[in-house]
């Protein structure tokens, strides 16, 4: 009888310990931290990676000299193609190809050329049209309707079939455009380097309404709900809604704001304060706020509860728990560091580039095989 209870004891203790075992490198740990494992790393070459983009099948990087390089999933080199100039955009991974803008110089006394918006072959590499649109120090490119929205801090903006490359519509807006634009379904917000916010109609490019704020406007996006989120120079957090001209509310932090994530019911907002603060979306109330270790350099939402965090002080990135703001895991890097690009998602891989590689992390495992492949196993 006493050996038959001994047991059974002994025999539930193993399956709870079975069942309670995580199957996968990567699983959220019991304590509520959360194991980023690092599923492979993809050496960089000879220059430096400055941009980043994915799809549910590629994975693009963009490097000095505009060189473009595709990877699988896993980590495995598809080509590579060297563009002349400098990549002077985002990576855009569409179904029509990658978008992408490039500038360069003329042989002729250095004189400065239009850039060129063009289209890749996501298979090849090869440029399948290119259209040249004024030269700017940054453009921003959107998938719309068929066609690409391309935003020039010089001011324009164009429309451009992404199968063709014809223009479709263009716009002189103003004389340059500060922050980087927010897109949404049917609408692009920009911001005038006089202090104006600007709503624009993608279908047509008419505009459809200007606001006015007091100082620069540093950082821009729009809540789930339509109302305009902008942040300035003065460190000042907006809510603007449609069709009213005083804001709903203002929040006043220590430093410039640099980014702006709408969250649903709270936004969360980076500041030249080293502070990262998760407001109440209805009222500006602050839910909670976290110092980093330096100005934040780089924020992204990584799951549902969760964004990846990293100051311009810090060799890798920290992840947070959006309910507390709580760091519940970590991303680490070698000392000599730091992020080039802001990280990216694609499906349960969060991809960060450095100047020494690409990096492929997962909070819910790693199950790629890198036999055959040209990534490294972590």
């Amino acid at each position: 009888m006493h050996r038959t209870t001994l047991l059974k004891l002994f025999l539930l203790s193993v399956l709870v310990s079975v069942t309670c075992t995580p199957s996968l490198r990567g699983q959220a740990k019991a304590s509520g931290e959360v194991d980023a494992a690092r599923c492979w790393a993809y050496p960089a070459g000879e220059t430096m990676p400055t941009g980043l983009a994915a799809d549910s099948g590629h994975i693009f990087i963009a490097s000095g000299g505009a060189t473009v390089e595709t990877l699988n999933l896993e980590g495995r080199k598809l080509w590579s193609s060297e563009l002349g100039g400098e990549i002077t955009s985002d990576l855009l991974a569409g179904d029509g190809g990658l978008f992408l803008v490039t500038s360069g110089k003329s042989s002729e006394a250095e004189r400065p050329v239009d850039a060129v918006l063009r289209s890749l072959s996501k298979a090849t590499g090869v440029t399948t049209w290119s259209r040249s649109i004024p030269e700017a120090e940054r453009h921003f490119l959107y998938l719309f309707n068929g066609w690409v929205i391309a935003v020039s801090t010089s001011g324009s903006i164009h429309a451009v079939d992404a199968s063709t490359g014809a223009i479709v519509w263009k716009r002189e807006i103003t004389a340059g455009f500060a922050a980087q634009p927010r897109f949404s379904k049917t609408t692009l917000i920009v911001a005038g380097t006089r202090n104006q916010i600007f709503t624009i109609a993608m279908s047509s490019g008419e505009i459809e309404s200007v606001r006015r704020l007091p100082f620069p406007v540093t950082a821009l996006n729009e809540t789930r709900s339509g109302e305009i989120i902008a942040g300035d120079e003065r460190g000042n957090l907006t809510l603007l809604f449609n069709g009213v001209d005083k804001p709903t509310w203002r929040f006043k932090s220590g430093g410039e704001i640099s980014a702006i994530l709408d969250m649903g019911p709270n936004i969360l907002a980076a500041s030249h304060d080293n502070f990262v603060y998760y407001l109440v979306s209805r009222n500006g109330n602050v839910a909670w706020k976290r110092r980093l270790a330096g100005r934040t350099s780089h924020v992204i939402e990584i799951a549902d509860g969760y964004a990846l965090l990293a100051s311009t002080e810090d060799h890798g990135a920290a992840i947070i728990e959006l309910t507390n703001g709580k760091v519940v895991g970590k991303i680490t890097f070698a000392e000599d560091e730091v992020l080039t690009a802001e990280p990216v998602v694609s499906g349960s891989l969060i991809l960060a580039i450095t100047g020494r590689a690409t990096y492929a992390y997962s909070i819910t495992g790693c199950t790629a095989s890198y036999e055959g492949g040209t990534a490294e196993k972590p």
